[in-house]
């Protein structure tokens, strides 16, 4: 059996993208921010949150040697 995921909530996530929990709600309601919808309540993996976040990176990508 695999392990299951360790999920975070709305808040914890706003706390994350620095947003109101309401804007989390708008963006997993509209399907653009995979979660898991259990009694009610919006669960989000952090996996699918990391992915997420990489759709919405702007301006080019160093690579790793040039950061030093």
């Amino acid at each position: 059996m695999s392990a299951l995921p360790t999920l975070i909530t709305v808040d914890e996530l706003a706390a994350v993208l620095r947003c109101q929990p309401e804007k989390v709600y708008r963006l997993a309601a509209r399907g653009v921010l995979p979660s898991y919808k259990v009694e009610g309540r919006r669960l989000f993996d952090p996996v699918d949150v990391s992915a997420f976040l990489s759709t919405c990176r702007e301006g080019p990508m160093l690579s790793a040697n040039a950061r030093r």
